[in-house]
């Protein structure tokens, strides 16, 4: 019965065909590359879940939490994007503590996805958790298979939003609250 190869050895041949075996193993610098190649998608495609405690709101007015870094893997490529989340509740009922919004956003980028997907996730994800009148969800990133590869255009950004509740109604004013509010004020 043939053993299974190791995580070194699989990672070994990948790189060894992704590079026409142009890289010596017996390099120093090399040698470990292939274990902390596969280490490291591991860590960019594992989270645990957060434990996402609500409270009471004694408020019905917006919440934005705004500028929260991300990184994620494009579903397409392997290669990341990376950028900027910006959330916006009105509560409806409940509220959660701030730092359950960047918890969420990195628990839900720790994958492979495409960002479209991954901002209409982060909104639902938030929607079930706590029921407010509305969320809106912005997510705008540089994708390194634009950058890197391909087209070869540094510093595009693509801007995605998700808008649920109040926000979803185009002739509302919280959805352009929002939206002015998160707006880069440089």
């Amino acid at each position: 019965m043939p053993s299974n190869p190791s995580n070194r050895e699989v990672a070994q041949r990948f790189l060894n065909h992704v590079f026409v075996d142009r890289i010596d193993w017996s390099d120093e610098h090399h040698k470990d590359t292939p274990v902390r190649f596969v280490k490291m998608l591991r860590e960019l495609t594992s989270q645990e879940e957060p434990e996402f405690t609500t409270f009471k709101a004694n408020t019905d007015e917006m919440v934005i939490v705004k500028d929260i870094p991300f990184n994620s893997l494009c579903a397409h490529h392997i290669i990341p994007f990376v950028g900027y989340c910006h959330i916006g509740y009105i509560p409806g009922g409940t509220i959660a503590g701030l730092s359950k919004f960047a918890r969420v956003v990195k628990y839900l980028s720790a994958t492979l996805t495409v960002q479209e997907d991954l901002n209409r996730d982060i909104a639902l994800y938030l929607m079930s958790k706590l029921q407010p009148k509305g969320i809106a969800v912005v997510m705008e990133a540089e994708h390194m298979c634009m950058t890197l590869r391909g087209v070869q255009v540094p510093g595009t950004k693509t801007i995605t939003s998700s808008m649920h509740g109040v926000f979803a109604d185009h002739n509302r004013l919280a959805r352009q609250e929002f939206l002015e509010l998160i707006r880069d004020r440089k």
